[in-house]
Formats: C-alpha cells, sequence, structure tokens
C-alpha cells in the first residue's frame, strides 16, 4: 500500500486538472433564429416542441429531366430569411422513425445548394449539427428521400402505398427545427 501511495496522490491531484483543462470556453448560442425564417409550414419552426408541422412536395429550381426525377424521390423543408444569416448550429426535432434518412443543405451566394451533412439511421428524437466555422446563407433545407431502407424495420423498405398499391408520397413529421450561431460570451458569465 505504502508504495502505491505516491501513485495514487498523482493520480488524484492530476484528474481535477486535467477536467479544467479539457472544458476549454463555454459557448453562448444565439437565439434560434429559425422564429424569424419563411417556410411552407410555420409549424417546423415556431418554437414550439408541441406542435408539428411537416415536409412539403420537393421543388428544384431546374426543369430538367434530372431535376424532376429528384423531385419525384425527395420532399423538403426549407427556412429561408430575406437577408444572410450566420448559421453554426443546427437542431432537428422529429419523432423518432419520421426523419431515420435526410441531408441538411444551405444555399451559397450564387444560388447553388450544398450539403453540409448526410444523415443516416438516425432513430433518436433530436438531432445536433455543429459547424466547426460558420457559414452565411438565405436558405436552409432538410431534404428527406420518400422511402429508404429502414433499420427500425429490419431492413424493410419503408414507403408509403397507397389503395392501388402504387407508392403515394408520405410527408414526414417535424417537430421543430432551430438555428443557431455563437455569440461573444456576455460580461455576467464570465465572472
Amino acid at each position: 500500500m505504502s508504495r502505491n501511495l505516491p501513485k495514487l496522490v498523482v493520480l488524484f491531484g492530476l484528474v481535477p486538472l486535467v477536467g479544467c483543462l479539457g472544458g476549454g470556453p463555454k459557448i453562448e448560442w444565439s437565439r434560434n433564429m429559425a422564429v424569424y425564417a419563411s417556410s411552407h409550414d410555420s409549424k417546423i419552426h415556431d418554437d414550439n416542441i408541441f406542435s408539428e408541422g411537416e415536409t412539403a412536395r420537393f421543388i428544384s429550381e431546374e426543369r430538367d429531366e434530372a431535376a424532376q426525377a429528384e423531385a419525384d424521390k425527395y420532399n423538403q423543408a426549407t427556412l429561408e430569411w430575406g437577408k444572410p444569416q450566420t448559421v453554426q448550429r443546427i437542431v432537428i426535432k422529429a419523432d423518432p422513425g419520421q426523419l431515420e434518412f435526410f441531408e441538411i443543405q444551405y444555399v451559397d451566394a450564387e444560388g447553388k445548394w450544398h450539403t453540409l451533412k448526410n444523415v443516416e439511421n438516425h432513430i433518436k428524437d433530436v438531432y445536433k449539427l455543429d459547424l466547426g466555422s460558420p457559414i452565411q446563407t438565405t436558405k436552409l433545407r432538410l431534404k428527406v428521400p420518400n422511402k429508404w431502407d429502414s433499420r427500425m424495420m429490419g431492413g424493410a423498405k419503408r414507403r408509403t402505398r397507397g389503395e392501388g398499391g402504387s407508392e403515394v408520397v408520405a410527408f414526414k413529421k417535424i417537430r421543430e427545427i432551430e438555428v443557431y450561431h455563437a455569440v461573444e460570451p456576455s460580461a455576467s458569465s464570465e465572472m
């Protein structure tokens, strides 16, 4: 026991020090900017977790055959602001199974869509994406496939069928989309 005593003293002395160093500065987030956006369904960003909105038909700005084929495979939830917003954190809340697969996309200054994250096999009710460096955009979009190979269903295709057996677009339910950016820590939190 006496031989291990110096090792224990060092070990228990370093644990609090490492914990303090590893924490880093606390990030403070802005207010939810999604509430100031416009969309096809205001319930997806009304800052009320108990309301439930849904995705809409996928609409592409392009009018070619490839764009039409893409529109047949996806539906979407889009937030749009009048002026560019700084985005650093995106939080998406939906009931488990509603958004098992989706892409988070944004529009650049030239109007082109870029994928921030392609999410697969997400079966929880909250998804958080923290970006290393912020982006500037006027539009964010969740691009959701109409059907996918589901982990929740044992690998079976998840889709909705109409009475005639043909596939119909099944819009996905979304509880909330929240958008934030980092802000300077307030003077009261530094003390």
